[in-house]
């Protein structure tokens, strides 16, 4: 089995619904050069950059309540030199700035917030889009299931949609029927670098904001099932190309 077909195995098996919403937005004549460019970059694996400390630092931001701890919720300056320690010098600035911005949004609201365990959207025999959600949290008498995006690139409406629909049906059902869905977008509003005094080249700033899904806005599965089943379909086909040079 060719490399290349190896790759699209695994991400056909198990992808992430981000990527599987950005791919599903897009019209059909773009699609499958947009996976075709996902896969090649997913072949070419090497050490990128990561959200994985700002992740892990979740509860500590939402201040995740368990069993008979009491214990106050950690403040800025704790969890500001905890994520610096966890980073090891790597992805620094990119994961707490975007733990500050999160930090700011959620603390102003004052959540309760729960563990829950993490659910996938079963796509088929023995296929999944990973969401990964772990938190739930409770705000008055409404269960909100909150999705923090991390990147700086803005996701257009569509995307958004997608993804809280995504996360609608996985998570809001049993005792959770009817929670509402929300994204915790941690982007910028523009993808203009900023030039600094002494020439540098810094990211804009970070404009975080909390879009919600509207009822109007939810995207039934069965309206979904045919544009992921193309999507599998064109990783089917991409798999069949030969690998890069």
């Amino acid at each position: 089995m060719s490399k290349r077909k190896r790759k699209v195995a695994a991400l056909i098996n198990r992808i992430q619904f981000i990527d599987l919403a950005s791919a599903v937005v897009l019209p059909a004549s773009s699609r499958k050069d947009w996976l075709r460019r996902y896969v090649e970059r997913a072949m070419k694996g090497g050490d990128f950059a990561t959200y994985k400390p700002l992740r892990n630092a979740y509860p500590t931001i939402y201040g995740v309540q368990r069993g008979l701890d009491v214990s106050p919720k950690v403040e800025w300056g704790e969890l500001e030199r905890s994520l610096v320690q966890a980073c090891k010098g790597k992805d620094e600035e990119m994961n707490v700035s975007a733990a500050k911005v999160l930090f700011d949004l959620v603390r102003a609201k004052d959540y309760l917030a729960y563990d829950h365990t993490p659910q996938d959207l079963s796509l088929g025999l023995n296929r999944k889009a990973a969401i990964g959600i772990s938190i739930y949290l409770v705000e008055g008498e409404e269960v909100v299931f909150q999705f923090p995006y991390p990147r700086r690139n803005r996701l257009d409406a569509a995307v958004n949609n997608l993804m809280m629909s995504l996360i609608y049906h996985s998570y809001a059902r049993g005792d959770f029927a009817g929670a509402a869905v929300e994204i915790a977008d941690l982007s910028c509003a523009t993808s203009t670098y900023i030039k600094g005094k002494d020439g540098t080249r810094r990211p804009p700033p970070r404009d975080p904001r909390i879009v919600r899904l509207e009822q109007d806005n939810l995207i039934q599965l069965d309206d979904l099932t045919p544009h992921v089943q193309n999507v599998h379909e064109l990783l089917i086909e991409i798999g069949t190309e030969p690998d890069p040079t």
